[in-house]
């Protein structure tokens, strides 16, 4: 059966009901939604997945979504199609592909910026009287990736202990969630993080 606009459209409800409510999960239901090609044809916006189906394969498509929706939950289907949608998805594909580099990046700005401030990087991810730790404030100010806090937090085990201890329960709450609901997407090397973790903090302590 060939790929098309159909195919898009499901996907992209799956992934929608993943990051949008508490009830369905992506992976659980092998991306199985109720959706019919009758109700499909009925909507307005189905231009918009015919053309995401000229542009990019299945696996590429749900990394699209993936990706969009951890930046924008509400975009409209619409938007998605401008260059700021592929933009996001260039950037998050790009991450993966150059696994090493990019996270090998990612760490050294961190290891920098907590230096920069004179704070170790224990304490970095550290939650003093319930304040969002800098770790924390790097990543709302997005100068550190969901994908960099998710690879980091399957070492460390922060995100845990920033469920309790961080008083303010709106901003960070919301970011706990996406975090929560990115991490089945994200798909990576465990060891070689960890080697690469290891390499930059024992060189920055020697420094």
């Amino acid at each position: 059966m060939a790929y098309g606009g159909f195919d898009v459209y499901k996907i992209y409800l799956g992934v929608k009901l993943h990051f949008t409510t508490d009830t369905y999960d992506y992976h659980k239901y092998s991306g199985k939604v109720n959706a019919t090609l009758d109700s499909f044809t009925k909507r307005k916006d189905r231009y918009f997945f015919y053309k995401l189906s000229t542009r990019y394969s299945p696996s590429e498509v749900l990394d699209f979504f993936v990706s969009n929706f951890i930046d924008d939950s509400k975009k409209w289907i619409g938007n998605l199609l401008n260059d700021n949608g592929h933009k996001t998805y260039l950037q998050y594909r790009k991450y993966f592909e150059s696994f090493d580099y990019s996270l090998r990046s990612s760490i050294n700005s961190i290891v920098y910026d907590f230096s920069r401030r004179g704070i170790s990087f224990d304490d970095g991810f550290s939650v003093v009287n319930g304040q969002h730790p800098r770790m924390l404030r790097l990543l709302i100010q997005r100068k550190v990736s969901y994908p960099t806090a998710i690879i980091l937090d399957s070492v460390l085990g922060f995100i845990k202990d920033w469920d309790k201890q961080v008083t303010e329960k709106v901003v960070w709450t919301d970011m706990s969630r996406k975090l929560r609901k990115m991490k089945p997407f994200i798909s990576f090397n465990k060891t070689k993080a960890k080697l690469v973790m290891k390499e930059i903090i024992t060189s920055e302590l020697k420094s």
